[in-house]
C-alpha cells in the first residue's frame, strides 16, 4: 500500500491532516515524441524541451522575446463558446500543406506520410528513425523517418522562416502535419487556443 493509500483510507472524506504535505512525483522515463526522456538528456537540443528538470547545471539561456498579449482582435469572427483547434496552412519546403494542427502537448513535429509522399521529395532523403512514437491511441508507432524542412509562417512583413525537423509517421490521420513544441518554440511563438491564435516573433523581429 502506497502512502497515498493509507492518507485516503484513514481520511476517505478526502480531508487531508493539516499540515500534512503529499509529494506527488513525476515519471522520468517511457517513451515520448523524439525519443526517451532518459535519451534526451544526452543532447542539450533535445534537453530544452524536457518540462521538468531533475539536475542543476547550467542550461542555455533563452534568447530576448518580445511582449506578446491576446485581445479581443484576435477572437472576431469565432463563434463562442467552442472547443476548436488550432489548425491552419503551414507552407514547408514551399508546399502550402493545409489541416496542419498546432498541437502544444507533442514534444516533436509531425508529418504524417501522404501529405510528405504528395511533396514528391522521396523517401531516400529520410534519415532513420531507431525510436518509436506514442501516438493519439496510445499505440507505438515506428517512423519512417525524420527529416530537417524549410518551414515558412505568414506572409509580408510578419513572415517567418526556420528550419524544422519532422518525424514521418506512416498513420492514418485527419491532419496532414502536426505543429509540435519544438517548432513552436523555435518561432518564438504564443498559442491561444481560445483566440485560435498563433502570434510568433517575425523574421524582421516583430510579432
Amino acid at each position: 500500500m502506497t502512502p497515498i493509500d493509507r492518507i485516503m483510507r484513514k481520511h476517505p472524506d478526502g480531508s487531508i491532516p493539516i499540515g500534512r504535505k503529499i509529494t506527488i512525483d513525476v515519471i522520468t522515463a517511457g517513451p515520448v515524441y523524439g525519443g526517451s526522456v532518459s535519451g534526451a538528456k544526452k543532447s542539450l537540443s533535445e534537453y530544452r524541451h524536457l518540462v521538468n528538470a531533475l539536475s542543476v547545471e547550467e542550461r542555455p539561456r533563452p534568447s530576448p522575446m518580445l511582449s506578446i498579449s491576446f485581445s479581443k482582435e484576435y477572437a472576431k469572427g469565432i463563434v463562442f463558446p467552442h472547443d476548436d483547434l488550432l489548425v491552419l496552412v503551414l507552407t514547408v519546403n514551399g508546399a502550402d500543406i493545409k489541416q496542419a494542427l498546432v498541437d502544444g502537448g507533442s514534444s516533436a513535429n509531425i508529418l504524417f506520410s501522404r501529405a510528405f509522399d504528395a511533396m514528391r521529395m522521396g523517401r531516400k532523403y529520410l534519415t532513420p528513425v531507431s525510436y518509436p512514437v506514442i501516438g493519439f491511441n496510445r499505440s507505438p508507432v515506428r517512423p519512417e523517418g525524420s527529416i530537417v524542412l524549410l518551414v515558412r509562417m505568414g506572409k509580408g512583413p510578419v513572415v517567418r522562416d526556420v528550419m524544422a525537423e519532422f518525424l514521418v509517421i506512416d498513420v492514418p490521420s485527419a491532419y496532414n502535419t502536426i505543429v509540435g513544441r519544438p517548432l513552436i518554440h523555435d518561432m518564438q511563438a504564443v498559442v491561444s487556443t481560445y483566440h485560435l491564435t498563433m502570434v510568433y516573433v517575425s523574421n524582421a523581429g516583430t510579432t
